[in-house]
């Protein structure tokens, strides 16, 4: 990567947000969209913006945003020659860097996993990176320890709409993760109670919301039900392809390695019936497999 020295101008025109700032920094708060364009107004741009050879910002967004607020057509930026996960790397870093820590959870997150992916970590484990990155480069890159690493990551197991009360700061990040845990059915479930109770609830609340979820009979029987279908849809598939190969030639190597699933698969329903008590049932349907 190299930075280059000099500063130069660039019209505003030529200039073009990263596709992925939007995901992982914040924008300005009223206040600070003001603050920042008053100093503007008054001092032109002091620090000139980060961008690639192709005119991609990497750091500036905020202060091309306020520039084109105030009509000004050209200004000053440093070139950046860096592969893209270099770029990544300052799109997240330099904001860190120059406005602190990231209020918005859900973002934070998504700066964690991005730079994981990036860097080819994988979590609990040494980086197969050429540049040997690891989580713990991760943690001093955003100014986190492991155990909250570990917790923002886990906020990205929600529902769209609960990562949206995360980022509005409605869900804090222990209330976030005893939500992540439960499957997607429940936290769709958890989040009609949820926007019944106007969306303002404590950790004690939400906790007791999520005990009566796991113990509702009606989402018991629901689950079972949606599995039934999913079975029913596969073994309806299944039916079809066994049908269909019996209308094409079928060589004996695919015939043998057929053979050898539909035996394992009907050693299976044997033993299941001979436990559940629905031996009888499951046998005739292993003598119709057996005799096609």
């Amino acid at each position: 990567m190299r930075i280059d020295s000099q500063v130069a101008l660039r019209k505003l025109s030529e200039l073009k947000e990263h596709p992925d700032n939007a995901e992982y920094n914040s924008g300005l708060t009223v206040r600070e969209e003001a603050s920042l364009k008053a100093s503007i107004a008054e001092s032109g741009i002091q620090e000139a913006l980060l961008i690639q050879t192709d005119g991609t910002i990497i750091s500036g967004h905020q202060r091309a945003h306020i520039a084109e607020v105030l009509g000004i057509a050209e200004v000053p930026v440093r070139i950046v020659e860096c592969t893209e996960q270099e770029a990544i790397y300052l799109l997240v870093a330099m904001n860190e860097a120059r406005r602190g820590e990231e209020k918005d959870l859900i973002k934070k997150a998504r700066r964690i996993k991005l730079l994981y992916e990036n860097w080819r970590i994988r979590p609990g484990r040494k980086s197969v990176h050429p540049a040997h990155f690891s989580r713990h480069d991760v943690a001093e890159t955003l100014k986190l320890d492991d155990s909250s690493i570990r917790r923002l990551l886990r906020l990205l197991n929600l529902i769209p709409e609960l990562q949206i009360e995360v980022s509005n700061q409605a869900i804090g990040l222990i209330a976030g993760n005893k939500i992540a845990a439960l499957d997607k059915e429940v936290q769709h479930e958890f989040y009609a109670v949820y926007q019944q109770s106007g969306g303002d609830l404590k950790i004690a609340a939400i906790e007791k919301i999520i005990t009566q979820l796991g113990n509702t009979p009606d989402l018991k029987v629901i689950r079972k039900e949606k599995e039934k279908q999913v079975v029913h849809g596969k073994v309806e598939r299944i039916k079809k392809d066994l049908t269909w190969l019996m209308t094409v030639p079928v060589d004996n190597e695919e015939r043998q390695e057929l053979t050898n699933v539909l035996s394992a698969y009907a050693g299976y329903l044997g033993l299941k019936g001979a436990t559940d008590g629905e031996i009888d049932d499951r046998g005739s349907g292993r003598e119709d497999l057996q005799a096609h």
